[in-house]
Parts: C-alpha cells; sequence; structure tokens
C-alpha cells in the first residue's frame, strides 16, 4: 500500500515539517488543501523558528515564540530565514527606498523603535524649533509629528526594550529650564493614528544616553552618570574619574551588560557593577571597577551579544564586543582603521565584585585606503556581529583648479560617501577575520546620521538635504 503525506496522521506529518526549509514547506503547502492547512498552524511555525532561526543563529525577537499570532509568526520566520541567507552569501544587495523628511534643514537623528512590533521610524530635524517625525517604516508615510513650542532637543535615546510602554527619552531645552521627558507612542482608539505621550518628567541639566525598560541614563560631559528608573523616581549615581585637560569628555554611549553598566565616553570606558537603585536623597556614590582608553577615536559601538538558547536569561555572562574607527594623528595617512576589540567576561565572580576582564583584547580589524573629513560618525554593531558604517569620501583636488585658467577640460576625480556593511567573526562569519558584505555610495546627498535595525536587516540614512535612504537586506 502506497503512502503520501496527505495521508500521514498529524504527528507524523508535524515531525516531516520539522525538518522542512522554509522554502521547502511554501512549496509543500501548494499541492494539497491538507498540507495548506496543517502548515498554516502555529505549532508549525514554532517548530521551525526553533530549529531553523534561533538554533542556527539568526536574528530574531526575543519574545516568546507563542506570543506572536500565526500570520506574524510566519512573516517574521520566513523574514529571518532570507535574512540568513543573505548573510552567508559572499555578498548582499540592497533593496533602496526613500522620502523627504525634513524640507527645512538637515535631518540631525533617526532612530528604528525597537517595540511596537517594529512598526515605526522617527527623524529629527530643527528649524525655528526641534520636532520629531514618527513614520511608518513599511509605507514610508508620515505618522504624526511632536514638537513641544519653543523648545529645543539636545539629546534623544531610544527604548531598547520591546515590551516596555516607553519609547524615547528627550532632553528639552526652553529658555532658561532644561527637562528630560518620557515619551510613550499611544492610541486613543483602535483605529485612530497614534500619538507621542509624555508619561514621566525629570529636572535635569543631565542628557538621556541610553534607555532600557523603565531604566534611563543620564551623563554629563565632565564624570558623572546617573541611573534612573522613571517609574519608581529610584536612581543611582557613577563616578568616573575626572579628566585633567579641558577637553569635554562626552558621554556617546552606556550599556546595560550582564552585571555591569558600561559607560564609553570621548577618551575612555569605564565598568561599574550593577548599583542598587534607592529614593531621593542617595548619597552613595558608585566608582569604576576598571576602565580602558583606546585614545582619541572618530567613532565607537559597543554592543553586547544575544543570549544562547542553552542560556536564555544570560545568568552566565557574555563577552562584550566593541566597534571603533582610530584616529590618525597623520594628517598625511592614506589609511583608517575599522577594529574590533573583545571585553571578556572573569570566570569566577562576586555578587557585587567585578565581571568583565580589563583591558580589551583586539580581535580583527579592517585596513581601509580611504580617507576623508567625516561628516556621519555614527557607528552600529548589532548584537550578531554585523555592522554598518559610513566610509568617507577621497580627499579631492575639487575645488583646487580654477576652470579659467585652462582652455581644456581637466578631469578631476569624483568621490563619494559610502555605506559599509560587514560581517565580523562570530554567528554569520566564522572565518576569523572581517569580512565586508556590501557597500552603496551616496550620490550627492551628504549623509548626517544613521541607524541599523539587525533583526530586520535595515539601514536609515538621514542626510543633510533632509531625505532619508532606507536600504532593505
Amino acid at each position: 500500500m502506497r503512502l503520501s503525506l496527505d495521508s500521514l496522521d498529524d504527528d507524523t506529518l508535524l515531525g516531516v515539517f520539522a525538518v522542512l526549509t522554509v522554502p521547502d514547506v511554501l512549496s509543500l503547502r501548494q499541492t494539497c488543501r491538507r498540507l495548506l492547512v496543517f502548515s498554516s498552524q502555529q505549532i508549525v511555525w514554532q517548530n521551525i523558528a526553533s530549529s531553523q532561526i534561533l538554533q542556527q543563529g539568526i536574528p530574531f525577537s526575543k519574545k516568546p515564540l507563542s506570543s506572536f499570532s500565526v500570520r506574524d509568526l510566519e512573516d517574521r520566520v520566513r523574514r529571518a530565514y532570507h535574512l540568513g541567507k543573505a548573510w552567508k552569501a559572499p555578498s548582499i544587495t540592497f533593496r533602496a527606498s526613500g522620502f523627504t523628511a525634513s524640507r527645512g534643514g538637515p535631518i540631525q537623528d533617526i532612530h528604528f523603535i525597537p517595540g511596537y512590533d517594529r512598526r515605526w521610524l522617527i527623524t529629527v530635524s530643527q528649524g525655528i524649533w526641534s520636532m520629531i517625525i514618527l513614520w511608518d517604516r513599511r509605507s514610508l508615510t508620515r505618522v504624526t509629528s511632536w514638537s513641544p513650542e519653543k523648545a529645543v532637543f539636545s539629546a534623544l535615546t531610544v527604548n531598547t526594550s520591546e515590551d516596555s510602554e516607553a519609547a524615547l527619552a528627550v532632553s528639552l531645552h526652553r529658555y532658561d529650564s532644561v527637562v528630560v521627558e518620557i515619551l510613550a507612542i499611544t492610541s486613543t482608539a483602535p483605529d485612530s493614528l497614534p500619538g507621542f505621550e509624555c508619561i514621566a518628567r525629570l529636572d535635569t541639566l543631565r542628557q538621556p544616553i541610553a534607555m532600557c525598560g523603565s531604566l534611563v541614563a543620564l551623563a554629563d560631559d565632565e564624570a558623572e552618570t546617573i541611573i534612573w528608573d522613571w517609574k519608581t523616581k529610584e536612581y543611582a549615581v557613577l563616578q568616573s574619574p575626572v579628566e585633567t585637560d579641558l577637553w569635554r569628555n562626552q558621554c556617546t554611549q552606556i550599556v546595560f551588560a550582564y552585571k555591569t553598566i558600561l559607560v564609553v565616553r570621548a577618551r575612555s570606558v569605564h565598568a561599574f557593577a550593577e548599583p542598587k537603585l534607592v529614593p531621593h536623597p542617595n548619597t552613595c556614590v558608585h566608582h569604576p571597577y576598571a576602565q580602558s582608553t583606546f585614545g582619541w577615536v572618530d567613532g565607537i559601538f559597543v554592543s553586547v551579544p544575544p543570549s544562547s538558547p542553552e542560556d536564555p536569561t544570560r545568568m552566565k555572562g557574555q563577552p562584550l564586543s566593541i566597534l571603533l574607527r582610530t584616529k590618525n594623528n597623520d594628517p598625511w595617512s592614506s589609511t583608517f582603521k575599522i577594529q574590533l576589540w573583545t571585553l571578556s567576561p572573569m570566570n569566577e565572580t562576586t555578587v557585587d565584585g567585578p565581571h568583565y576582564n580589563f583591558p580589551p583584547s583586539m580581535t580583527t580589524e579592517i585596513v581601509t585606503p580611504r580617507r576623508g573629513a567625516l561628516r556621519c560618525t555614527d557607528m552600529v554593531l548589532g548584537p550578531y556581529g554585523t555592522a554598518v558604517w559610513v566610509q568617507p569620501e577621497d580627499y579631492s583636488v575639487a575645488g583646487l583648479i580654477s576652470p579659467n585658467i585652462h582652455l581644456q577640460n581637466i578631469p578631476v576625480p569624483r568621490s563619494h560617501e559610502t555605506l559599509v556593511v560587514a560581517a565580523f567573526p562570530g554567528l554569520f562569519n566564522t572565518q576569523g577575520e572581517a569580512q565586508v558584505k556590501s557597500s552603496w555610495k551616496n550620490r550627492g546627498e551628504n549623509w548626517t546620521c544613521l541607524d541599523y535595525d539587525e533583526e530586520r536587516g535595515c539601514v536609515a540614512l538621514g542626510s543633510a538635504a533632509g531625505a532619508v535612504t532606507i536600504l532593505d537586506i
């Protein structure tokens, strides 16, 4: 007696689907109605997501698989499978789109919003007053805007937690007052357009640098960092060593790692043991258990690798990756370097003691022959080891040759800014050396800022002309 797939019992059929690739499942469901209905079940796509996405180290949401609807889960798994195939290929091809976000000036900042089903993108621009515009990242249409009367934004950070009601924190300057406001993206009715709503406020001169759930990290330009819980109003004070020179030691990033808060400043990196937050007045000041410096750099970004299926809560600790662009002291040098450093966790630690070995060790580097003036210094390193940055255009002789001196035209080499996309040693790159996967040339718009969503495989670039370019893998 011959058996066919559609005659198998459900348990056997479920085992068959568990070992099929995503393209195989999509092809098989077209053969008959029973397989179409069976392949549309939640358990089928949960099994595929677990075996072919999560266990293969492909970027995916940290939410439980059971929290998604079957349609949403299938869409996410299909997109993640495509993303994994693209990163493992020798090169990556982008699908480009764009829109005009500001007609009155440059895009000062651009961010993907991790929560809210990753539906939103925000741009920050300034005319007379500052403005945040919320965009639908699928249709690239304007949804709403937020521009408090007579206010200028000095800093903005986006919440990295997907399930928090707070979306971002903004520092507002009005006349002689400065306040940090916590904003949520809300809708008054199911069919109404969302808007920004202030859900908490703090009077402070310190600027918001990072946000994770209900925690907001604020810092000054010298040495002090505040970790503030906007829900409980509890906080802790972190004090870095004060620099002896007169240059600003601006805080560029604050990372919530395993039992550690890493404060990244212009010329130094400081590691603090995770502090206990207490209500006001808090007289306890925490000092770093370790610090390191890379000297003067043009860009730096610290990334926490994703948790493994065997250690979903990260209780064992994991290494941190530090991506930086070195600053060359030789003005005539024709190269600069992109370096990846690793900060390894200690094997044994006390409850409140150090958790990472300092100093970091260099893992690999990319030497590039191109060098020019950096307009966009943003760099983003994803948890899975993929990174994006802008490579400046070459210094050119254009502008040094007068068109009136020579009767004949003199060819002048043209140069463009380039977006570089690379995979560093890790889940997508087992070669031991960094691999440049793609580059995208700027066709005349001076880029001012960028953001990168590794899970979606999407890059957003803002320009001095007020335009936004979206690149999807």
